[in-house]
């Protein structure tokens, strides 16, 4: 049995090694060929020269685009989107897409390639995948990028390669489709620094956890660190800080009262990171320690 599992991974890889592409810092004068291997997924460096051009290209497949550095244009069907380093661009399937390079700054970019057929288990996956240009987002920026640069040395080590390739492209995924669908109504009240707080702050209930810093939620939303400080005590009457605490406190309590969840699962869920701020934070709000509250419930139910 062992000996037919490893003549059977040795022809795949065969099979597929000419498809696996190599890392490379070698520049490229036109656009590198997207052949997906078997198991659906491919990312792509491709370092352009000056002289690159590409032509119109129609895939079957989703691609995300991280610009590495560089700057140009990318055409997308009739609109055209300018890109600059650390943009990321959707490109939805049988979407005629090329890219145009600035004359004095030409580009590189990691380019993921992810078969639809990966995505058949929910169809609204795709039809709500839509064209779009990411503008540098902290935060969102970061985590494609690190993804992609993931998955460029994930493809290189059989022989967990399909495996790992596609469980990482459906994070890349699932970070594409969370931005699109928290960023768009925000997006098309921009200028509006009130209303985009308030929809922020909306939302909050059910992303508090996602909190890092106030810098990178202001840098989020294109509002300054000041101005977004300024309007959302003024629309919570509390820090943003402790909105985000309150929040977070007020699931732990819902947890220990519905779930026989260990405690230290309660607090990672919440979103503190170590279990000293959790038990501080709690005990400042609700008056008691965790185990305490749970026992005090439990006893409140028994009654």
């Amino acid at each position: 049995m062992l000996q037919r599992v490893l003549e059977n991974w040795a022809n795949h890889e065969i099979a597929n090694r000419a498809t696996r592409p190599q890392l490379t810092d070698q520049l490229t004068d036109k656009a590198l060929r997207e052949d997906l291997p078997s198991w659906g997924v491919l990312v792509l460096e491709s370092h352009h020269s000056p002289s690159f051009a590409m032509e119109w290209r129609t895939h079957e497949f989703v691609k995300i685009v991280y610009v590495w550095k560089g700057r140009g244009e990318f055409h997308i069907g009739n609109v055209i989107h300018a890109f600059t380093a650390s943009d990321v661009i959707v490109i939805p399937p049988r979407t005629p897409n090329r890219i145009v390079d600035d004359a004095t700054a030409a580009s590189s970019l990691y380019v993921c390639c992810i078969a639809t057929r990966l995505l058949e288990f929910d169809p609204r996956l795709i039809q709500t995948l839509t064209s779009h240009l990411h503008h540098h987002h902290h935060g969102f920026s970061n985590r494609v990028a690190s993804l992609l640069r993931r998955m460029v040395h994930l493809q290189q080590k059989p022989p967990t390669t399909s495996i790992t390739m596609v469980a990482n492209a459906m994070r890349l995924m699932q970070v594409v489709l969370e931005l699109h669908a928290k960023t768009r109504p925000i997006e098309q009240q921009e200028g509006n620094e009130r209303a985009v707080i308030q929809q922020y702050i909306a939302t909050l209930p059910n992303r508090f956890f996602e909190a890092s810093t106030i810098d990178s939620v202001s840098h989020q939303l294109g509002i300054p660190r000041r101005t977004f400080t300024q309007l959302f005590h003024e629309l919570t009457g509390e820090t943003w800080l402790s909105h985000i605490r309150r929040l977070a406190i007020e699931h732990a309590q819902q947890r220990l009262c519905q779930s026989d969840l260990p405690i230290t699962s309660v607090a990672f869920e919440c979103g503190f990171h170590d279990l000293s701020t959790f038990y501080r934070q709690f005990k400042k709000q609700a008056g008691m320690s965790p185990g305490e509250y749970r026992s005090m419930q439990n006893r409140g139910n028994q009654s």
